[in-house]
């Protein structure tokens, strides 16, 4: 009995501090791009909480972060009477997420658990409040995050199927370039659709020594991983459609093969300054010292995901020591801040890119547990 009392007086009496939301997710590109398995609807939507408080400027992981369980049951249709096992068994799936690294030569693999339960400040929840302690190993994949995908919170958090929160992750990677493709057997691994594991995290086999898959047929697979996701994103800026590839050259008779997918967004940018950065104080400063700079909503809405409130905040100063030059001052500013903006952003987007295609090609970074082919980070 003094065991349990004990742990439970570790976690922090109530709200320790007031939860300050960015309303927008960012998330490394190893994380979006990586092996995870299916969890809960709620354990993804406790995570996006817990992204969405790390600040820009933030230089190291709070020792535990908090939100109230109606910020995440939000919307979620799950009744009264369950809401506490709900987060209770989500909780519990974070507790034992394990994020795995192995070495390009298979050398070298290791793992580290995503939340810390060394510190007092343990995994729980109390008084409706839920306290999340992350990991500081894994620190570098939240903090001063360089490559990243963005998306808003509020969009995010409506969403009821673990697929359809996977989409979300990924398509928001893809609103530059308006689609997104990807072989069948990536494909899999990023939706968890491969090889069925055993506790040893090995592949199944069926009496015939053949590896048992999730969805073997690839008509079921598509199927199965896009229903729920066309349905729920149908009214967000990654609404999409999906186009089977079918190999060619194809010397045998039958029906051709699909080896790629093909996912084009419907939306592919964002041309109205949301209404939440307008609501909020920081960014609704920033967006009028934009506006007074001649910069068009539509170059601020576009652009400022890009570039960071940091990112703005630097060329926003950039422009006042112009402004003040006595040689080097803005003659239109409509035209040169708004080419300058775009550049700006375009240079970032074009470095994200060129990064995560390298990282897409020799670096798999498996999640949750259940990966087959985990590998370094590093």
């Amino acid at each position: 009995m003094s065991n349990k009392s004990s742990a439970i007086s570790t976690l922090p009496l109530g709200l320790v501090y007031e939860p300050v939301h960015k309303q927008l997710v960012k998330q490394h590109w190893n994380v979006t791009f990586s092996r995870q398995s299916k969890m809960s609807v709620a354990a993804k939507r406790i995570m996006a909480r817990v992204l969405d408080q790390i600040r820009d400027d933030d230089y190291e992981l709070r020792p535990f972060y908090q939100m109230r369980i109606e910020d995440v049951v939000e919307y979620s249709g799950i009744s009264r009477r369950a809401v506490y096992n709900e987060v209770q068994g989500a909780i519990v799936e974070l507790l034992t997420t394990v994020w795995y690294f192995e070495s390009l030569d298979k050398k070298e693999w290791r793992g580290r658990h995503l939340l810390d339960t060394t510190k007092e400040e343990t995994a729980g929840y109390k008084d409706s409040i839920i306290t999340i302690p992350l990991n500081p190993a894994l620190a570098d994949y939240f903090i001063n995050v360089a490559h990243y995908t963005s998306y808003e919170l509020a969009q995010y958090m409506r969403l009821k199927s673990w697929y359809s929160m996977r989409f979300f992750e990924i398509l928001s990677a893809f609103k530059d370039t308006g689609f997104w493709e990807v072989d069948i057997e990536e494909y899999r691994l990023l939706m968890d659709c491969g090889p069925q594991l055993d506790k040893r995290r090995q592949p199944k086999k069926d009496k015939n020594g053949q590896v048992l898959m999730k969805y073997p047929l690839v008509k079921d697979l598509i199927l199965r991983t896009t229903t729920e996701p066309l349905e729920e994103l149908a009214d967000t800026d990654v609404s999409f459609t999906v186009t089977p590839i079918s190999e060619t050259g194809r010397a045998v008779r039958g029906r051709p093969k699909i080896v790629r997918l093909r996912f084009d967004l419907h939306h592919k940018l964002q041309n109205d300054i949301p209404e939440n950065w307008l609501a909020h104080p920081i960014t609704k400063a920033l967006i009028e010292r934009l506006r007074a700079w001649k910069v068009s909503d539509k170059n601020i809405a576009r652009c400022a995901p890009t570039l960071g409130r940091e990112g703005v905040r630097k060329i926003l100063h950039e422009w006042d020591l112009k402004a003040i030059h006595p040689t080097d001052r803005i003659n239109s500013k409509e035209k040169y801040c708004n080419t300058a903006i775009t550049r700006a952003a375009k240079q970032i987007l074009d470095q994200q890119k060129a990064e995560a295609l390298q990282v897409r090609e020799d670096l798999q970074l498996g999640l949750f547990g259940k990966s087959t082919d985990a590998s370094s980070a590093d």
